[in-house]
């Protein structure tokens, strides 16, 4: 793996756990979710646009966790094939509310080019 989104600043990063150049921040503490915004399961440029929502988010939030459920509220809410969350109704309507605000852009999800790759038999099947 190679690049992935930094759920703090919004900037692309080299590896899902490693400390963004930008921000230093590493991981959100959940390695699927980090993986999953990284170049595995989606396009760099996607990762990028992500990115867009993130600064947007934070544009109008000085709320750091504020801004980060509210991006998930953003993923579940227009993109719930990649992730899905059921939030309590007063958070998800404060979320709601923090995006209305924040008038992130669309984004299109391009899938990666690793997730292109048809593997004939498993990784672990060497044989």
């Amino acid at each position: 793996m190679t690049w992935a989104l930094c759920f703090q600043c919004g900037a692309t990063k080299f590896g899902a756990i490693c400390p963004c150049p930008e921000c230093s921040v590493a991981t959100t503490g959940d390695m699927n979710l980090d993986i999953a915004f990284s170049d595995h399961n989606m396009s760099k440029k996607t990762l990028e646009q992500f990115g867009e929502v993130v600064r947007a988010i934070h544009r109008v939030c000085d709320d750091d966790q504020l801004c980060f459920w509210t991006f998930i509220h953003f993923i579940s809410t227009r993109h719930s094939n990649i992730l899905g969350v059921d939030m309590p109704p007063d958070r998800s309507a404060h979320c709601a509310r923090i995006l209305e605000k924040a008038n992130p852009p669309a984004v299109v999800v391009e899938d990666s080019e690793w997730g292109r790759i048809k593997r004939k038999k498993p990784w672990w099947k060497f044989w």
